[in-house]
């Protein structure tokens, strides 16, 4: 099972999620995965075919561990990214800018920025955070995570983050202070708004 884990770990640190049905193996990502890669996929089908379908709920925790494990960040964000589909974008977010905030957001675990986030004091909705009724609408309410949108992390501090944009623009993001009503986006994901900041 090893190498099921271990391929299950660089998956989803890329975005990737799985799909089982029967000896079907469905895999979902937010950018093509290497040949390479989906070939080793391929020979460990049946291992990680056995360590998803033994338990849906198990199997969720499974990939949360691996998220925490591998990325060495808050156990709460490797099971909230465990838990995001990238089939089923929440309320008013277009299907391809919510796959890419999956994108951003393994990028992000599997980076080093998410130890130093936590570090820092950057709690999840800092991070992660919308809001409820209009995620994409209201970039006022929007998390780190939200706004990297496909460009690079560069520089994270106490009090601001540093995006770069494929222009080589730098942009600063200033770290805002906690407003009721802001959900986590994988509360949204689960069409079971919880988690709410505020209340």
């Amino acid at each position: 099972m090893s190498v099921a884990i271990d391929l299950l770990r660089v998956a989803t640190a890329a975005g990737a999620r799985f799909t089982v049905s029967g000896d079907r193996l469905t895999v979902t990502a937010p950018r093509p995965l290497p040949a390479e890669f989906v070939d080793q996929l391929r020979r460990a089908k049946g291992e990680v075919i056995a360590l998803l379908a033994a338990d849906p709920v198990s199997s969720l925790e499974e990939r949360a561990a691996i998220v925490e494990y591998g990325a060495a960040v808050p156990r709460s964000w490797a099971e909230g990214f465990a838990r995001l589909d990238p089939a089923r974008p929440p309320a008013d977010v277009p299907l391809r800018r919510w796959r890419q905030f999956i994108d951003d957001v393994g990028r992000f675990l599997d980076s080093g920025f998410a130890a130093r986030a936590a570090a820092l004091g950057w709690g999840p909705f800092d991070i992660f955070g919308c809001e409820r009724d209009r995620p994409f609408a209201r970039i006022d309410q929007q998390g780190l995570c939200w706004l990297i949108s496909g460009n690079r992390l560069v520089d994270l501090c106490e009090n601001t983050a540093i995006i770069q944009t494929w222009t080589g623009t730098r942009q600063t993001w200033r770290r805002k202070p906690s407003e009721p009503g802001r959900v986590l986006a994988w509360a949204l994901a689960d069409g079971e708004p919880r988690g709410e900041e505020g209340t």
